[in-house]
């Protein structure tokens, strides 16, 4: 048995150091409707859907209450859109600028398909921001064979597989211990491990770095407590491996297919 497919994350993955730009998105939308969210509420389920991510947001009691005393009404269904709509008008505009490409990112795609392996995307981002983010990846060289992004398939998105196994159908994968999922979420963990993947944390650009803003200074103790506590984080979804970076993937996969063999 060798490895066959690899199935990454986005933002916090491949592209978008800790994830901060929906993490700022989201946190100016509802600033935009007179609320001010804590960042642990955001960081406690970044990598879902983004509709469903809100949706937990304005369920908690507190900023339900916070809704109640500023807008005179609680939080309704529509509520949940209006905010999501704003969040991708945001991130179109603004959000999308500061996204850059992780700096690993692009010698282990490379690796990969060297090797003849295929490679994946599922994402909590809707279509046109996941486009936007694929024309980036290809002005910079790197080619990824598909995507599918939490919006498309009109089914429950991570931690259900369904976007792992629309990857799998596309490439004519059955065997789920041929593939592997890459991701900097416990959610997206989940995600692979519900479809019976083989998972992997990676930790060094994760949003459970718990970093807030771009250029964020940190010292070095402060740096390596925070790495500890990402893999810690990760380690909590009961992944197969958790790395620091994309660098160690590869020589992870020579060890799977030589333990297989």
């Amino acid at each position: 048995m060798s490895i066959r497919l690899a199935v990454f994350d986005l933002g916090g993955t491949i592209v978008d150091k800790y994830s901060l730009s929906p993490f700022i998105s989201l946190k100016h939308a509802f600033k935009n409707k007179g609320i001010n969210i804590p960042n642990k509420l955001i960081f406690k389920d970044m990598g879902k859907n983004k509709l469903d991510h809100i949706s937990l947001i304005l369920n908690n009691k507190y900023i339900a209450e916070d809704w109640f005393t500023i807008h005179e009404t609680y939080p309704t269904e529509q509520t949940k859109y209006d905010i999501f709509n704003e969040f991708n008008v945001y991130q179109l505009n603004k959000g999308i600028n500061s996204i850059e490409i992780l700096p690993e990112t692009k010698s282990c795609i490379n690796t990969l398909q060297e090797n003849n392996i295929s490679t994946g995307v599922t994402t909590g981002f809707n279509k046109p921001i996941t486009m936007n983010i694929r024309n980036k990846l290809i002005e910079n060289n790197i080619y990824i064979d598909k995507y599918i992004s939490s919006t498309c398939l009109g089914k429950p998105g991570r931690p259900e597989p369904h976007m792992i196994k629309e990857i799998m159908n596309t490439l004519s994968i059955e065997d789920p211990r041929k593939v592997i999922k890459i991701d900097d979420t416990v959610v997206g963990i989940e995600e692979g491990n519900n479809c019976g993947c083989i998972t992997i944390g990676v930790a060094k650009w994760s949003t459970n770095m718990k970093i807030t803003e771009y250029n964020q200074n940190i010292s070095k103790e402060e740096h390596i407590e925070r790495l500890k506590n990402s893999r810690k984080v990760l380690w909590s979804a009961k992944p197969d491996y958790v790395i620091n970076s994309l660098n160690e993937l590869y020589p992870i996969i020579q060890d799977i297919n030589l333990i297989h063999h």
